[in-house]
């Protein structure tokens, strides 16, 4: 699940515990209710938002960039010695999945194979470069821009779009030993960022959940010191007796 959709998902949850709870803070804050109406109908259109880009097939800034480096056999073949090299340990040798390192990231790396058709040359760019939360690293340190197109073409090989790689006899002796070392030490270096997103996908909930209670917790408490002080009030009026009236 992307990070959009966990963030969407907890936005709509909020929105309807607000849907929930209307009728009594419309009963205890009148004076508040725009401000209630606000907030769920804005958490729940957020929310959709959020659901929606993540159902949309990850569109990204590059989206609509196109590949400037044509598949072309030599394109195509230096693309899959750098994947075989650096790649094939998490999505597998031959773009599956599956590969030795698969198990160590947060979100295990999936099939090149099954859902590359619905992005775009620039979609997959994009991710090379920049990496993705769940334990995929960012690239574009390493790979030139050229190396990175290469290695879109090489993938769209392998979805039978262009001609088929023919990767050199010593990129493929060694693809599993270099790419194991390559994405250990690229995993580690980007274990920080990863944990700092899965936490970010909690921090907008948690602190408005945290925010919402105390206003709860502190309407509450000027209700209850105003009934006191009405209370107090009442018993203070003076009452009127017969002899007094008369």
């Amino acid at each position: 699940m992307s990070l959009a959709m966990v963030v969407g998902i907890q936005l709509v949850v909020v929105g309807v515990v607000l849907f929930a709870l209307t009728p009594a803070m419309r009963r205890r804050w009148p004076a508040a209710d725009g401000f209630v109406a606000l907030a769920r109908i804005g958490t729940i259109v957020a929310g959709i938002a959020f659901v929606a880009i993540g159902l949309s097939g990850g569109q990204t800034p590059m989206s609509g960039t196109p590949n400037p480096v044509s598949d072309q056999v030599t394109s195509v073949d230096a693309g899959a010695d750098l994947y075989q090299a650096n790649c094939a340990a998490c999505h597998g040798v031959d773009g599956n999945g599956g590969g030795p390192l698969s198990g160590t990231t947060a979100i295990t790396p999936p099939s090149l194979k099954a859902h590359l058709a619905q992005h775009t040359d620039g979609d997959l760019y994009y991710w090379i470069s920049n990496g993705l939360p769940g334990g995929m690293p960012a690239w574009s340190d390493k790979f030139s821009e050229t190396d990175r197109w290469n290695l879109v073409n090489y993938l769209r090989s392998i979805n039978g779009v262009g001609p088929s790689a023919q990767p050199s006899a010593s990129a493929s002796a060694s693809a599993v030993s270099s790419a194991s070392s390559s994405a250990s030490s690229s995993a580690s270096s980007s274990a920080a960022s990863v944990a700092q997103g899965d936490r970010l996908a909690f921090l907008f909930p948690v602190g408005f959940a945290a925010f919402f209670s105390g206003w709860l917790v502190s309407g509450y408490r000027r209700s209850r010191h105003r009934a006191t002080r009405a209370s107090a009030g009442g018993r203070s009026l003076p009452t009127s007796t017969p002899s007094d009236s008369a």
